[in-house]
């Protein structure tokens, strides 16, 4: 703010954020029996708790609102009027799922742009949302002297002012006019006829303006504030910091002693007590089939129990015994799978600076060459195959000076093809247009 000159200067800070408000609404605390007086929950009217409509909010740091800008989905009704009673000057577009897109949000640009009543430049703080980043989007908010600034990502929850200050109590209020209406009304219902009324009784409901001035202050955004929130609550968390492997094992427990312990947990302590007996009488057959598990798990973890007097029936060794394939498969501990890393966009947090609207300019312009050359190759391929299209010149599939494959091209006004010998062998790039000598006349 401090570059472009607005450091003093509140009413020429923006912040922008979309939110859905439910046509169902939210309850308040009610006294009610208890639950072993009455089962289910306390019976209260509510709307279609389904449907929900998306608006997008704009305030500045001195406390002005811009109208509301409503997404509806489509289709748009041909005779409705939604905007009765509505705050004065709220727009309304139509998208396919009535969510914010890049061209819904160039259009809202064009509605700041008309409602911003300080000079300008202006500075508007918006999140790293997708439909927010575009080429076109960047140009026309440098052209306006709009310079869009991006909060960083997964920080909007304590940086972004309407997050902090505005929507907690917008949305509060909407909960209670829906309620108000609902007790006056019980059978009205919440639609998109009525729903620009209702936001509007929302947003007379506060205090728009302190909300505003409270919310930045609480963000440290203006006045700005660098001490107002500490180094540990931008670090990275440990999850994406690092892969989560397989816990580390104590040194001092072997494998076979943790098999053992799982194994044992699941029998009682009498039947414990009688394998622990058996063992220590050198007892090699038991009637149990758990026995034989016990006694080779146990000399696994821990070693062969042999007392004076006790007579070992069996020769075999602790190296000899093997565990149950089945205990094995019961104890092995989940392996961590990796999963591929999302691609991070490398964006500043200066959208609109000349030097990144040239770079997205030209990422642009490359992704563009790269489709017209795949275009190219597959009208070749298709013009190869089926090799009965003839040159509207010549009226041939080759041309009489060749024999051989011949490149085409065709004509962007009337989509006929042409031999590019035929033509007179032109250079035409992937961006330029080609028109026919049939079209130009």
């Amino acid at each position: 703010m401090g570059e472009i000159g607005i450091r003093h200067e509140p009413e020429k800070l923006f912040n922008m954020d979309e939110s859905g408000f439910d046509f169902g609404g939210k309850g308040e605390f009610v006294l009610a029996p208890t639950k072993e007086l009455m089962k289910g929950n306390p019976p209260r009217l509510t709307g279609n708790k389904k449907e929900r409509l998306t608006a997008a909010f704009c305030i500045s740091a001195a406390g002005a609102l811009i109208p509301p800008f409503l997404i509806y989905p489509e289709p748009k009704p041909i005779n409705a009027t939604f905007l009765d009673n509505a705050f004065p000057g709220t727009e309304i577009q139509y998208t396919k799922k009535g969510w914010m897109d890049s061209a819904t949000f160039l259009l809202f640009l064009r509605h700041l742009d008309r409602h911003i009543l300080s000079d300008r430049p202006v500075v508007l703080l918006i999140d790293s949302v997708s439909s927010h980043m575009s080429v076109d989007i960047f140009q026309f908010a440098k052209e306006k002297n709009i310079e869009l600034y991006r909060l960083l990502p997964n920080s909007t929850h304590f940086l972004q002012p309407l997050d902090n200050g505005v929507f907690g109590g917008l949305k509060k209020s909407w909960n209670t006019v829906l309620r108000r209406r609902l007790q006056e009304d019980p059978g009205a219902k919440t639609t998109k006829l009525v729903f620009a009324e209702l936001l509007n009784k929302a947003i007379n409901g506060i205090d728009m303006k302190r909300a505003a001035v409270s919310a930045f202050r609480a963000t440290g955004t203006f006045p700005i504030n660098k001490n107002r929130h500490g180094p540990e609550i931008f670090a990275t968390a440990r999850s994406f910091e690092q892969e989560v492997g397989l816990p580390e094992r104590s040194p001092q427990k072997t494998s076979a002693q943790e098999a053992m312990e799982v194994f044992s947990s699941i029998l009682s302590t009498p039947v414990r007590a009688h394998y622990n007996k058996r063992m220590l009488e050198g007892c090699d057959v038991e009637t149990s089939p758990s026995f034989a598990t016990y006694r080779r798990l146990h000399m696994r973890a821990f070693g062969p129990i042999i007392e004076a007097n006790a007579v070992t029936n069996s020769q075999s060794t602790a190296a000899d015994i093997t565990v149950s394939t089945s205990i094995g498969d019961c104890c092995q501990l989940p392996m961590a799978t990796p999963r591929p890393r999302r691609r991070k966009l490398d964006l500043p947090n200066h959208v609109t600076s000349p030097a990144h609207i040239k770079s997205m300019c030209l990422k642009t312009l490359q992704k563009a060459r790269k489709l017209g050359e795949k275009e190219k190759k597959a009208k070749a391929k298709y013009m190869a195959a089926k090799g009965r299209e003839t040159c509207k010149l010549c009226k041939r599939t080759h041309p009489k000076t060749s024999s051989e494959a011949v490149d085409w091209i065709a004509c962007d006004v009337c989509n006929g093809w042409f031999h590019v010998l035929c033509v007179g062998n032109i250079q035409i790039t992937v961006m330029e247009e080609f028109v026919c000598i049939f079209c130009k006349k």
